[in-house]
């Protein structure tokens, strides 16, 4: 059973991860990019991350409330993501319409995570907390079942 939560956080983590990729680079300007000290960016190449030292693979620990928060932020947006999912596999869409379902998904989400007291940065590293770390998943799926 935990490998199917694992599985389903991993794809959950995935989409979101990439949608909230996608929102931040719409609402980022469109002029010159500036470079943090100590980056560099070739031409052609676009923007070059800062190199950060590796964080351990289990990462901080996760207090009781912040994980009842998460907890209950992945029960509420797993509905909706389904959702999404199915809209943009089984319908034909123009890429303004996929945009539109994207910021409306957006929005829905930011707002559950608000509800949560999460940020969306928070929130992407739980997720990847929960799939790199089996004891947090555990923890996890058990207060999920608990939330019904």
């Amino acid at each position: 059973m935990s490998h199917i939560l694992r599985n389903m956080l991993l794809g959950l983590g995935v989409f979101i991860f990439g949608s909230t990729l996608a929102l931040a680079d719409m609402g980022s300007s469109v002029g010159p990019v500036s470079h943090p000290a100590g980056t560099t960016a070739q031409p052609g190449q676009g923007t070059t991350a800062p190199m950060m030292p590796a964080q351990p693979a289990q990462g901080p620990h996760v207090g009781h409330k912040e994980l009842h928060r998460f907890a209950s932020a992945v029960v509420a947006i797993r509905p909706i993501d389904k959702k999404v999912h199915q809209e943009m596999s089984t319908r034909k869409m123009s890429v303004a319409q996929r945009h539109q379902m994207l910021v409306k998904y957006g929005t829905q989400i930011k707002h559950i995570l608000l509800q949560n007291h999460l940020t969306p940065v928070k929130y992407e590293m739980l997720l990847k907390k929960a799939q790199t770390d089996p004891a947090f998943a555990q923890r996890t799926e058990a207060v999920m079942k608990t939330m019904g």
